[in-house]
């Protein structure tokens, strides 16, 4: 063969073609090695099983389910390319340790979102019962325990009834114990129609199920805003009789008679009547709920930048 016909040694070398499934492996791995230990991570920053750090596990709770929903579809892949996708030795008992945590809080959770529906349920019940004869008192039906609080941890497998006196036509409100009825409920409950329990200056229960914010009225000094408050206080002042009155420290709420009414509306000395106070309740009410859905809607698109950043740097894009 002539040297014009030999082939030339490039010809002869031909480029390696990388195989698409152990491209795939190697990336795999490298995902399932930043997962599991931001995973690992987590679970070591999991809360104590106490009842002063609930809202500190519901937190945890919610990042748990984002760790685990970005391991668990990459252990499956894993497994159908046949990779070792088990947890370092070392770290197993505290992933474990975890995840059981995270199934029985759950479980927790559920069994209380179940009771709460059913009080729920029960309280709108007996309001519907009720019907129109009492107007004075069913404005004032979700803050007569404002003062009645549970000393005694919360969420516990035990509940607790209280009433406001010791008839049995008036509402009972079923408390929690270690809750107490928020003095001002927040937008969530006003809006629902339900009483706004939860432990004392933190988060009620409902917003905590629904992971919101609980947003309250800081709009309670005045002589406008005790208007509505006092005829809730009228019960509170059993001793008094029927053509006496009480007074506060500051002179500024006069608590009204105390004889019970059958119909018409309580006198108030604050300005405004039942009727009109339960009005500009719902009034401001529906303001809180506005600015509330503006909150949430916020909070989402904050959430939606933070996942487009994660998925922009996991393609190298600043």
């Amino acid at each position: 063969m002539s040297a014009s016909r030999a082939p030339c040694l490039s010809q002869l070398v031909h480029a390696a073609t990388p195989d698409p499934i152990e491209a795939e492996k190697t990336a795999l791995k490298a995902k399932l090695i930043a997962v599991s230990a931001a995973l690992v991570a987590e679970a070591k920053c999991m809360p104590d099983d106490r009842e002063d750090l609930w809202e500190e596990k519901v937190m945890w709770l919610r990042h748990w389910e984002k760790r685990s929903g970005e391991v668990f579809p990459l252990v499956e892949r894993g497994r159908e390319l046949d990779i070792d996708t088990k947890i370092d030795t070392a770290d197993g008992p505290v992933v474990v340790e975890a995840d059981e945590a995270y199934e029985q809080w759950v479980a927790e959770e559920i069994a209380w979102l179940k009771v709460d529906e059913d009080m729920w349920m029960e309280e709108e019940a007996s309001q519907g019962a009720e019907g129109q004869g009492a107007s004075a008192a069913e404005p004032v039906a979700s803050v007569r325990m404002t003062h009645v609080e549970v000393p005694q941890l919360a969420h516990k497998r035990s509940q607790q009834a209280v009433t406001e006196g010791d008839d049995d036509d008036k509402p009972k409100i079923t408390i929690p114990p270690g809750a107490v009825l928020h003095p001002v409920p927040c937008t969530w409950c006003t809006l629902k129609g339900m009483s706004c329990i939860g432990p004392s200056g933190k988060t009620c229960d409902g917003c905590v199920k629904m992971k919101q914010r609980c947003e309250k009225s800081n709009k309670g000094t005045g002589k406008k805003a005790q208007a509505g408050a006092s005829v809730a206080r009228s019960t509170k002042a059993p001793k008094a009789g029927p053509s006496k009155w009480a007074h506060n420290d500051n002179d500024d709420m006069e608590v009204v008679e105390t004889c019970t009414r059958g119909k018409g509306k309580a006198p108030v000395h604050g300005g405004f009547d039942g009727k009109t106070a339960s009005d500009i309740s719902q009034a401001l009410g529906m303001v809180r709920a506005e600015a509330m859905a503006a909150h949430a809607a916020n909070l989402r698109l904050q959430v939606c930048i933070e996942q487009l950043s994660e998925a922009l740097a996991k393609l190298g894009v600043e």
